[in-house]
């Protein structure tokens, strides 16, 4: 193998003999000073590098120390007559030299620890290159047993709306937990996947009792008690996944040994279970079944805090109790605040100038209003069937509260840019969502309209309580990503929020349930979350050309639909004639 190699000396005549000796064997490169060393490397996968020591500028230690993360499997040769010792051998001890000839040099030595120190570059690439090779291999082998995995979590939760998220949100809260504890990376890795599957062993439990549309009887809970042993036992089979699988198996121990399977207690209890089982439980409780209501924030907090000591470890609750995100997020969605950094400007001449149906229509184009609007009639736990048309709700508040609602607007001030963005995206998505509805019949065309209009609430909320945050992960762009990154960073992502939202507001649970879903539509295969995932695409298209190529849209989206990629084009083109062309401007 010809391999090149750079040779370093400030002195032409030193670097005229050094050229001469190498070039008959390997391809040289020469450099008069450090700087111009540095250059060349920037530029040449070099094997080798012989520099002096003593040169103008940079020495050849400092040289090689800068050559370190550049090049890390390059061969670095010392040419010294005269150095500091103790720099010299400084940079031995840190790897950064192989070897090092005194001046003046014998040709042969030299050409002989050439020939050597290549043999060593030929080893270490051949290692790395193995250990690069393995470790690619062990990354896709992770990635599709964790795949494999993921996707029976999945099978899981579509079985039941009332659970679908729980693993996505409980990987979401122990990932924050873990982060306010400041564990390391590699732990916060197995803590998110281990909390993401710690209900995988459910699925051998019978659908009579997953299912149950009511309170389990003991004999049935000691059927469900078995998940976390089943589970552990299905992950031990996957390579590498020994640790999650012992996270999983012990996620219900209790911190005073009551729990199970093997009566556990306190630290003998693995650190990632303490911490899914604060994570589980808070879920468990926020999230509404068939047979009860689901605790507000603070009343689950209460409840984790009467735990710790008992049920839960006092530490990991303290951790959980301290998420401000969380505690920001819940108390504004109770509280109806559907993002106040993203309320239309007033209108010309105000309110009041606007007849009646264009105060409703005012109100329809407008997410943050007509969610309003929806609170107000619906609001939470009012009884009597739950009102999802915005139509029907602003004729039920009256003209003078849509007025009001109005008036909140923000009189000369500017639009933030991405508020404007979400508007357009969610009038478009509004409109395509009741135009497929028209198609196919999945939804009454108003429900889905409103559907369409609400979808983003969540993301306007985050970008209200956290625009720095946000501002960051949207950037993302990729809407898998961006869940991931928001998880991460708040406990919790934008569809989880919207889900929360519309169920304040009080819409009908296979509404709330496709906003929650419709990113993820083809796996939950729910046909209102199908219809939104297909309207979000459409609204989202610059052009029907652009549509028709979606990997997004394939046909196990649009079958259940019974929707061809013409019916995308046609609709795609009947919402720039009632909303216009995409925003893509700039707010002043």
């Amino acid at each position: 193998m010809n391999h090149k190699i750079l040779l370093v000396d400030d002195e032409p005549a030193n670097l005229r003999l050094l050229e001469r000796l190498f070039r008959r064997d390997y391809e040289v490169l020469t450099a008069a000073s450090g700087e111009d060393a540095l250059r060349l490397l920037s530029q040449h996968d070099v094997a080798l590098v012989v520099t002096d020591q003593r040169m103008p500028g940079m020495t050849g230690v400092e040289l090689l120390a800068r050559t370190f993360d550049m090049r890390p499997h390059m061969v670095r040769i010392l040419l010294t007559g005269y150095t500091d010792m103790g720099a010299l051998l400084d940079a031995i001890n840190r790897g950064q030299i192989y070897r090092y000839v005194t001046k003046p040099w014998d040709n042969d030595d030299l050409r002989l620890t050439v020939a050597q120190a290549l043999r060593h570059y030929e080893a270490n690439r051949s290692r790395y290159e193995a250990e690069e090779s393995n470790r690619r291999l062990a990354d896709r082998l992770r990635a599709m047993s964790e795949g494999v995995v993921r996707a029976i979590a999945d099978i899981l939760e579509a079985k039941d709306r009332y659970v679908y998220g729980h693993a996505r949100r409980v990987s979401g809260y122990a990932s924050a937990i873990g982060r306010r504890m400041r564990l390391g990376t590699a732990t916060l890795e197995q803590i998110s996947l281990a909390a993401l599957l710690h209900d995988v062993g459910k699925i051998s439990t019978p659908d009579s009792i997953l299912l149950k549309p009511a309170a389990l009887t003991e004999e049935e809970r000691a059927v469900v008690r078995l998940h976390s042993e089943r589970g552990a036992r299905l992950l031990a089979a996957v390579p590498e996944m020994e640790e999650v699988a012992a996270a999983v198996r012990h996620h219900h121990e209790n911190w005073d040994g009551t729990g199970y399977p093997e009566g556990l207690a306190g630290e003998r209890i693995p650190l990632a279970s303490r911490v899914i089982h604060v994570a589980d439980a808070y879920d468990a409780m926020t999230s509404p079944r068939p047979f009860r209501d689901a605790l507000g924030h603070d009343a689950a907090l209460r409840a984790l805090t009467e735990g710790a000591g008992t049920q839960f470890d006092p530490e990991v609750v303290a951790a959980f109790c301290g998420l401000e995100a969380l505690a920001q997020i819940r108390a504004a969605v109770t509280h109806g605040a559907f993002g106040s950094q993203y309320l239309p400007a007033m209108p010309p001449g105000g309110p009041r100038e606007l007849a009646p149906e264009e105060l409703v229509m005012a109100i329809k184009m407008e997410p943050v209003l007509a969610a309003s609007v929806l609170h107000a009639v619906n609001g939470p736990r009012r009884a009597g069937k739950p009102m999802a048309s915005i139509q029907t709700a602003c004729a039920r508040v009256g003209e003078d509260a849509l007025r009001a609602l109005l008036a909140q607007g923000r009189a000369g001030m500017s639009i933030r840019y991405e508020a404007e963005v979400l508007r357009d995206h969610s009038r478009r998505c509004a409109a395509a969502a009741k135009l497929l509805a028209e198609k196919t019949g999945v939804l009454d065309p108003e429900e889905a309209y409103t559907l369409g209009l609400l979808h983003d609430l969540g993301e306007a909320l985050l970008h209200t309580l956290f625009p720095e945050e946000m501002e960051h992960i949207v950037w993302l762009g990729n809407v898998g990503a961006r869940a991931e990154r928001e998880r991460a960073a708040l406990g919790v992502s934008h569809g989880q929020v919207g889900q929360w939202m519309l169920e304040e507001c009080g819409l009908p649970p296979e509404l709330t349930f496709a906003v929650q879903t419709h990113h993820e539509a083809v796996r939950s295969s729910v046909p209102a979350a199908l219809l939104l995932h297909v309207a979000d695409a459409i609204a989202d298209a610059p052009d029907s050309c652009e549509l028709a190529g979606l990997d997004a849209l394939g046909a196990d989206c649009l079958r259940p639909l019974s929707l061809s990629r013409a019916d995308l084009a046609r609709i795609h083109e009947t919402v720039n004639e009632q909303v216009g062309e995409r925003f893509v401007g700039v707010i002043a």
